[in-house]
């Protein structure tokens, strides 16, 4: 999988489905914890303990707070996570402290390391374990000293260090395992194999979040070129379909180096493709698209040595219209390229400044 595909996938909009679904399962496993501890909370007051309630009341405090705030505004979704892993670390951190001469509370040890892993992602719970661990193995030291009372036995303290370690270990690999399988499996669904460009679900998908973001915009500056190879019907039934696959995957290289992480590049389907700009300036558009074209008719070429051309249409997102219009607009203006005589690149003078040295004559009502 490239670099550029993986930042694609990266800054791709979340998975509302998978998001939600999460969020579901962290309020049932969140409010189960509070429940947890508001227990142990109870029987630490029945047995005089009080200053090892501490812990256990900090999160069935401070835990609600954090997922009713959840629930009024699921933007913070990843804040919110954090926020609960650090409340779970200064919870580890006081027990260490003030009860580390109960095995109950070793008991816990070997769940921690899953809930980073689940709250965090596999890269960063990795860390936030060493740091539990380095800390609770501070607290196993410095606790007869803090308390006037010896720790739980050296034998039982390693005990819970070695399953601390072990359910890290496993842990990290299961999340890392799932973590690869996701991003390929997200990679096939939006991603064309052979040209490596976005798929059409996915590339008009993302146009319309671009669209919406515009919608209400004085100036928007979202512009789209739409394009196919010409004659490309021809070369296939001549050569054959693995000659025209080699094309199509040829022509795709030479137009993602041509594109910057941010813009996007659709398959819609056959030989027709997208070129979606968010925020280049209309005075530099017209000009690097026509660099797209004369590379295409440079470095590509059919079987017997003949350059593969493209016809394009460019246009500009205008305030308050759908994609459907957008997308209609850029194909007209293609196939006027195509009546111009192929190999041409066709935008509305109306729509983008004057550029010298660029042909179009044309200009749509």
């Amino acid at each position: 999988m490239s670099e550029r595909n993986f930042s694609l996938i990266g800054h791709e909009e979340d998975d509302k489905e998978f998001i939600e679904n999460r969020i579901h399962f962290l309020f049932i496993s969140g409010w189960i914890g509070v429940f947890a501890s508001l227990v142990m909370s109870v029987i630490e007051i029945f047995r005089n303990e009080f200053f090892r309630v501490i812990p256990s009341l900090l999160f069935s405090v401070v835990a609600p707070i954090l997922l009713l705030a959840l629930h009024r505004d699921k933007n913070h979704y990843q804040k919110t996570l954090t926020g609960l892993a650090a409340l779970i670390l200064l919870q580890q951190i006081l027990g260490a402290f003030l009860a580390f001469n109960e095995v109950l509370m070793v008991i816990w040890y070997p769940v921690f390391p899953l809930t980073y892993f689940f709250l965090l992602g596999y890269r960063r719970a990795i860390f936030w374990n060493l740091a539990a661990l380095s800390a609770i193995t501070v607290g196993y030291i410095v606790f007869p000293f803090l308390n006037s009372r010896p720790p739980v036995s050296f034998p039982v303290f390693i005990s819970a260090f070695l399953a601390y370690s072990v359910s890290t270990a496993l842990a990290w690999y299961h999340y890392r395992v799932i973590h690869t399988y996701q991003l390929r499996l997200k990679h096939e669904a939006l991603f064309d194999p052979l040209t490596g460009a976005l798929l059409r679900k996915a590339g008009l998908a993302r146009l319309e979040t671009l669209i919406a973001r515009n919608s209400r915009s004085p100036q928007p500056m979202l512009s789209v070129a739409l394009f196919d190879i010409d004659n490309f019907k021809k070369l296939n039934d001549r050569d054959g379909h693995q000659e025209g696959d080699r094309i199509l995957s040829t022509l795709s290289a030479t137009v993602r180096k041509m594109v910057s992480h941010e813009e996007l590049f659709v398959r819609l389907g056959g030989e027709e493709f997208l070129l979606v700009f968010p925020d280049c300036p209309l005075k530099e558009l017209p000009s690097r698209i026509d660099a797209i074209r004369t590379a295409i008719s440079e470095y590509v070429e059919g079987k017997d040595g003949t350059p593969v051309t493209v016809s394009i249409g460019l246009t500009r997102y205008r305030s308050g219209e759908n994609i459907s219009s957008l997308l209609h607009r850029a194909d007209n203006l293609m196939y006027q390229a195509k009546k111009q005589g192929r190999n041409n690149l066709q935008w509305s003078r109306e729509e983008f400044p004057a550029v010298p040295g660029l042909f179009p004559e044309f200009s749509p009502s």
